[in-house]
């Protein structure tokens, strides 16, 4: 976005800086972009012109504000302030397709052109990265590519939404947004006891965001089929999609996602060895 004269070591020529806030991921302008060394923070630059007086044209520093702006209210996990494509990283010899995954989300990010784009839903055991995935490209999306986006977990929004009762706020007042943004990555998908109230919820974003041609991306800990249990089998890992969503909601999926299984070891035990 800068010039490379105006770049420095902590931004790293992009303007911005992200950091963990209490609860979401936060950015800022870099200490280098403060003030603007263009405008002076006043938003405006003088442009001459050969042919006609000089104008005031709008400085670049605005367009930096306001992505920092929707990366900020795009509402990021903290823990994932700084992931990116290029910071994911597959152990080497690692089992399954995760360097397949890893290509297939930088090819979808170069292709991206709003609005409408079908969206993604990336399937698999928890700790195989699928969140930090969805939050690299919401963070693409909003500080690089200026898109408004938001990032919600289906559990923390079914208890948004029951709280919400007893404040006397409407579902309407919570689900509007989502339902608006362009882009909208709903982490945990399924998650939930899967009752009919629960059901209705993600029926209302899924539907609602499908009659108006609105990208979703989308993570889930279950099967995009259903799969016998064996020996051994724990949870309901082995819980096909459909079963938690319903099949309506599922076949809506089928049309606007691109779905696709992510296989590899637990990122977190490997960590912790």
């Amino acid at each position: 976005m800068l010039n490379e004269t105006m770049a420095c070591k902590s931004c790293n020529k992009t303007g911005y800086v992200t950091f963990a806030g209490t609860e979401k991921a936060c950015a800022r302008p870099c200490d280098c972009m403060t003030p603007c060394p263009v405008c002076g923070d006043s938003g405006y630059v003088l442009k001459d012109s050969d042919d006609e007086a000089a104008t005031m044209s709008p400085c670049e520093c605005r367009v930096l504000r306001r992505r920092i702006a929707l990366f900020n209210a795009a509402g990021l996990p903290a823990a994932m302030h700084d992931r990116t494509l290029e910071s994911f990283k597959v152990p080497r010899n690692a089992p399954g397709n995760l360097n397949d995954v890893h290509v297939h989300l930088k090819r979808y990010r170069t292709s991206y052109s709003a609005p409408a784009v079908k969206g993604l839903l990336l399937s698999g055991p928890p700790g195989t990265g699928k969140t930090h995935l969805i939050c690299a490209l919401l963070r693409h999306f909003t500080l690089e590519m200026g898109i408004a986006a938001r990032f919600i977990d289906f559990f923390h929004l079914l208890s948004i939404l029951r709280s919400s009762y007893s404040e006397s706020c409407s579902e309407e007042e919570i689900l509007g947004p989502l339902v608006e943004v362009e882009v909208l990555a709903i982490d945990e998908l399924g998650k939930g006891r899967a009752t009919d109230w629960e059901v209705s919820v993600v029926d209302q974003l899924v539907s609602r965001r499908y009659n108006t041609g609105r990208t979703v991306l989308a993570t889930t800990n279950y099967e995009m089929e259903s799969a016998p249990s064996g020996p051994g089998d724990r949870g309901n890992s082995r819980t096909a999609l459909s079963e938690r969503v319903g099949e309506r909601v599922f076949s809506r999926l089928v049309e606007m996602c691109q779905f696709t299984s992510v296989k590899g070891p637990d990122y977190r035990k490997r960590n912790n060895k």
